[in-house]
């Protein structure tokens, strides 16, 4: 065990995930490490998970459970959360997802013993509703990877622990919805703060019917290239020009390609459950299909295959 004992704070918000949000806020309760704080901010569920969080409070004091007068959506909801938040080091969970027990003990020890880091991920498994093992994802290692993945997808998934500084540099979350993780990072990268991820599998992520994992939109592609294009523009100049005007008429401006994109994805969906079921055939012909239907797909998908290819170094 650590032999200090920094307070962490575990921000996580829920919107209808009554049948998980036990399982996942339990996995934080259960950490080996102790002192934690969970905030638990509900954005007006109509399920029955606040109450299920209000269950859990009356057994655990660490939990903190909050509900927002309307429903917010996620970067209002996260940056209330933050506001909430003591500690000097900042979890990311999901309510719907499972932190191993040794997750936050091993992150907060890599912090602690590498003050050039100021966020670490991990690995992930993918689980599905079930909680059975459908994937495994194995993230970037070490400063020169990251370095050169960064543009093409997020290096860290947003199952972080990070420094409460770096929160208050960047001043929370931007309302880029669907991609304000990945612009949290490149905007940590322009400032030459340091992140990377350990080499162990410490949370799952959930893939089922109606969470965003499972739910990837077109706007979520369009704001992951967004971001990208801010970042390079801080490369350039040193500032972006972000807005939530501007981040609307970027939406707008690409809404066109959205129905071709929609089917495209259909399509990938189909390629994901044949591969699950090990017919490559059928997976091959549905990937071929969603990629010739919409060029934001083979964008992504190419993105991915880099991304794949350089993490291994």
């Amino acid at each position: 065990m650590l032999s200090s004992l920094p307070l962490i704070s575990v921000l996580i918000p829920v919107y209808n995930v009554e049948a998980f949000v036990r399982e996942a806020v339990l996995s934080i309760c259960n950490q080996t490490y102790k002192n934690i704080e969970i905030i638990v901010v509900d954005d007006c569920s109509t399920d029955h998970t606040y109450s299920v969080v209000a269950e859990l409070v009356k057994i655990d004091p660490r939990i903190k459970l909050f509900k927002n007068r309307e429903n917010s959506k996620i970067v209002k909801t996260l940056n209330f959360a933050l506001e909430q938040a003591k500690g000097d080091f900042i979890a990311r969970m999901d309510g719907d997802d499972i932190s191993t027990p040794e997750r936050l003990e091993k992150q907060l020890e890599f912090l602690l013993e590498n003050p050039n880091y100021n966020l670490i991920g991990s690995h992930v498994n993918t689980i599905d509703a079930s909680n059975r093992l459908i994937g495994k994802q194995e993230m970037p290692i070490g400063d020169s990877i990251i370095n050169k993945t960064i543009k093409y997808a997020s290096p860290v998934l947003h199952i972080w622990l990070a420094r409460r500084d770096v929160y208050n540099k960047l001043n929370g979350y931007r309302e880029i919805p669907g991609a304000e993780d990945y612009d949290f990072l490149l905007r940590m990268h322009s400032l030459g703060l340091s992140f990377t991820n350990l080499n162990s599998f410490e949370y799952s992520v959930r893939i089922r019917d109606g969470n965003t994992t499972s739910t990837i939109g077109f706007n979520q592609r369009l704001m992951s290239n967004y971001v990208v294009e801010l970042y390079e523009m801080r490369v350039k100049s040193g500032k972006d020009n972000f807005s939530p005007v501007n981040v609307q008429n970027y939406l707008s401006y690409y809404s066109r390609y959205k129905e071709d994109f929609d089917k495209s994805n259909i399509l990938l969906k189909k390629a994901f459950m044949a591969k699950a079921h090990k017919n490559f055939f059928k997976m091959f012909v549905f990937l071929v299909r969603s990629v010739c239907k919409s060029k934001f797909q083979s964008q992504y998908l190419f993105k991915r295959i880099i991304f794949k290819l350089l993490s291994k170094g």
